[in-house]
C-alpha cells in the first residue's frame, strides 16, 4: 500500500508538471495591443482534490477557485483587518434604524461574462432562490423553525429592499457575507441547484474563460465582461490539483507555484532551501478542536460523550505543546483557544471566569485524566485493558481528519496515543476530504479533528457553531454539524442576543463563554496558522502581517478577492 501511495504521488506531479509546460497562454496581457508581452499566468494552490470535476454550479459542492474568482459577493468582510467592509458588487448598504430593513444600492457598471446587464433581478433573484431548497439554504434564510428573512424585493434596476424576520444588530454581516450572486437568465432554468451540473459559466467575477480543463489542471481566462478589468494585472489562473499536503509541497518545490495554502513541515528546509523569492506567512488563523459527535450513532460511545468527566479527562490527555512542536513544527503560537473557540477578531469577548473554569482542564496530566475516569466509573470492565462505560459496555471510537492535512492527521495521532495509554480505546483514523464532509451529513463518525472558523461577529459566531439546530447532520463547514450539540437554553440566548441591549448582550456571552468553559463541550487544541505561502519571482503586492493588506487565505475566504486585485506582475 505505501508503494502504491508513493507511486501515485509521482505521477500526479508529473502530470501536473506537464501541464505547466503544456499550458500555453493564448491572448494579450492587460493592455498590451500587439501582443509581445507575454500574460501574466498566477498558479495557485487551493484546496485538496481527489480531481476536478467541470461543474461551475456554486449551489452543488463547488471548487473553492469558483467562490470569489468568478461568482462575487455584494460586499467583503476581510479577516485580517477585524472584518473590514469593502463594497463589492453593491456600492452602498444602508442599514435601517429598525435593525430589521437593509437597503442595498447596486453598482450600474456591472454585466455578466456573456454581456447580460447585471442588475437588482439578480440579486431578487439570488436570495430567493433558496425558499423551499433547503438543501442549498445553508443559512437558514428561509427555512427551518426560525427563518431569518420576511422578503427580498426590488425597488429599482439598482437597489434592493431586505426585511428581516426579527430585529438584528447584526444582519448585514450575517446575511452578505460569502454570499455569491447569480445570474437570473442562467438559473432561473435550473431546477434542482443542489445537484445540476454546469460546464460553461457565467459570472461577473475576475475570471470567466476555460481555457483548459482537465482533472489535474483547470486555466481559467480574464473575464472580457469585468467591471474592475483596469484594476485586475492577472491575465490568467492557473489551478493545480493536488491531493494532500505531500503533494502540495512535491508541486511548489517546482517553482511554478505563486500562492498556496498549505501547512509545509519544516518549511525553511522543505521548500525555502535559501531561495528569496520562496516565502511564507503563518499568521494566527481560527482556533481548532476535538469535537463530540452528540448524535453519533455509537450509543455506547454516545454515554461516554454526554459525561463531563469523561470530556473532561480527553482535555487533560491532549499534549498541545507536543502537538504545536511535532505536527506543526513549532509554527503555532502555545495560547489555548476559549471552549467555545472564539478567533482573534472576538477575543474582547473572552470571559476570565470561563477561562479559569477551563484552564484547570486544558493543561496536560495524563495522571489526573485516569483520577477523573476511575472516580467517574470509566474502568476496564471486561479485561481487555481498554475503559468501558459503568455498566460494562465498550467505548471505542475513530478520531477522524482529512487525509493529506498532515498536521492535523499527526496531532490526531499524537492524541490517540495519549488517549491509548489512559486505557481509552481511541485510534487515528485520516480519510479522504470527501468522505469527511459526507459523514458531517450522515453522522456517521465520532470524534473530529477539526476547526471553529472565523468571524468578525459575535452573534454570527456563535449562530454558526453553537445555535443553528438546522445545520445539524449537514455537510456545512465549521459549522453546527461539527458536533451535533443541542442545547435549546443556549440555543435561546443566542436568538437573543442581537436584540438585547448592549449590557444584556454582555451577560450573553459571559453564560454562553462559562457554560460552555464548565462542560468542556469541545475539546479546544491551539490555533491553526494561515499557511500562507507565496513566491515573489513573478507577483508583488502580498499580504505578509496582521492587519496589513487583505487576508490572503486563498480557499476559503471572500477577502482572496481584494488579494488578487492587489497583485502586480513583476516588470
Amino acid at each position: 500500500m505505501k508503494v502504491k501511495k508513493i507511486m501515485s504521488l509521482i505521477c500526479s506531479v508529473v502530470i501536473a508538471t506537464s501541464l505547466f509546460v503544456g499550458c500555453k497562454s493564448s491572448g494579450e496581457s492587460k493592455g498590451e495591443a500587439g501582443g509581445d508581452k507575454k500574460p501574466a499566468v498566477l498558479t495557485a494552490l487551493m484546496e485538496s482534490s481527489q480531481g476536478w470535476v467541470r461543474n461551475f454550479n456554486p449551489y452543488n459542492k463547488p471548487a473553492q477557485f469558483i467562490q470569489g474568482f468568478m461568482y462575487e459577493p455584494l460586499i467583503i468582510f476581510d479577516s485580517n483587518n477585524g472584518g473590514k467592509e469593502t463594497m463589492w458588487l453593491a456600492e452602498d448598504i444602508i442599514s435601517e434604524e429598525d435593525n430589521k430593513t437593509l437597503i442595498v444600492k447596486l453598482r450600474k457598471d456591472v454585466k455578466w461574462s456573456d454581456g447580460e446587464a447585471f442588475n437588482a433581478d439578480d440579486v431578487v433573484f439570488t436570495y430567493n432562490y433558496s425558499k423551499g431548497k433547503p438543501e442549498i439554504d445553508t443559512s437558514g434564510n428561509w427555512n427551518g423553525d426560525h427563518p431569518k428573512m420576511q422578503s427580498v424585493e426590488k425597488v429599482d434596476e439598482y437597489t434592493v429592499k431586505f426585511v428581516m424576520s426579527n430585529a438584528n444588530v447584526f444582519h448585514r454581516k450575517d446575511i452578505f457575507y460569502q454570499t455569491w450572486i447569480v445570474p437570473e437568465h442562467v438559473f432561473s432554468k435550473i431546477t434542482d441547484p443542489a445537484t445540476a451540473i454546469v460546464e460553461n459559466p457565467v459570472v461577473t467575477g475576475s475570471f470567466s474563460e476555460v481555457k483548459d480543463f482537465t482533472p489535474e489542471m483547470v486555466v481559467l481566462g480574464r473575464n472580457p465582461n469585468f467591471w474592475k478589468a483596469d484594476d485586475l494585472e492577472v491575465d490568467e489562473l492557473r489551478v493545480p490539483q493536488f491531493d494532500g499536503n505531500d503533494a502540495a509541497l512535491a508541486l511548489l518545490e517546482e517553482g511554478n507555484v505563486d500562492w498556496a495554502y498549505i501547512m509545509i513541515p519544516d518549511i525553511e528546509k522543505t521548500y525555502v532551501k535559501g531561495d528569496a523569492h520562496k516565502k511564507y506567512w503563518y499568521g494566527k488563523n481560527d482556533a481548532m478542536r476535538l469535537t463530540f459527535n452528540y448524535m453519533t450513532k455509537n450509543e455506547n460511545n454516545k454515554k461516554a460523550f454526554e459525561s463531563v468527566d469523561f470530556r473532561r479527562a480527553v482535555s487533560l490527555a491532549t499534549d498541545r505543546k507536543t502537538i504545536n512542536e511535532s505536527a506543526a513544527f513549532g509554527y503555532l503560537s502555545d495560547e489555548v483557544p476559549t471552549v467555545t473557540g472564539l478567533p482573534s477578531m472576538l477575543s474582547s469577548y473572552k470571559n476570565k471566569d470561563a477561562q479559569a473554569l477551563s484552564d484547570q482542564y486544558t493543561k496536560f496530566d495524563l495522571a489526573e485524566a485516569a483520577k477523573i475516569l476511575d472516580a467517574a466509573g470509566f474502568v476496564d470492565k471486561d479485561g481487555d485493558k481498554f475503559r468501558d462505560n459503568s455498566d460494562g459496555t465498550p467505548i471505542k471510537f475513530e478520531i477522524v481528519s482529512p487525509a493529506g492535512w498532515s498536521d492535523w492527521n499527526a496531532g490526531a495521532q499524537i492524541i490517540a496515543e495519549d488517549l491509548q495509554s489512559i486505557g481509552i480505546n481511541a485510534t487515528n483514523a485520516p480519510k479522504e476530504l470527501g468522505v469527511v464532509t459526507e459523514a458531517w451529513g450522515t453522522g456517521e463518525f465520532d470524534m473530529l479533528y477539526s476547526a471553529y472558523g472565523q468571524n468578525t461577529n459575535i452573534w454570527k459566531f456563535y449562530f454558526d457553531t453553537i445555535g443553528d439546530q438546522a445545520r445539524f447532520l449537514t455537510s456545512t463547514w465549521w459549522s453546527t454539524c461539527q458536533n451535533n450539540y443541542k442545547n435549546d437554553e443556549m440555543t435561546a440566548l443566542i436568538e437573543e442576543l442581537p436584540q438585547a441591549s448592549e449590557e444584556r448582550q454582555a451577560e450573553i456571552v459571559a453564560t454562553v463563554e462559562k457554560f460552555f468553559a464548565e462542560n468542556m463541550i469541545n475539546v479546544p487544541l491551539l490555533f491553526n496558522g494561515k499557511w500562507h505561502v507565496y513566491n515573489d519571482s513573478r507577483f508583488t503586492g502580498w499580504t505578509v502581517e496582521e492587519g496589513k493588506g487583505p487576508d490572503p487565505a486563498n480557499p476559503t475566504h471572500d477577502s482572496k478577492i481584494l488579494q488578487l486585485m492587489e497583485l502586480k506582475p513583476v516588470k
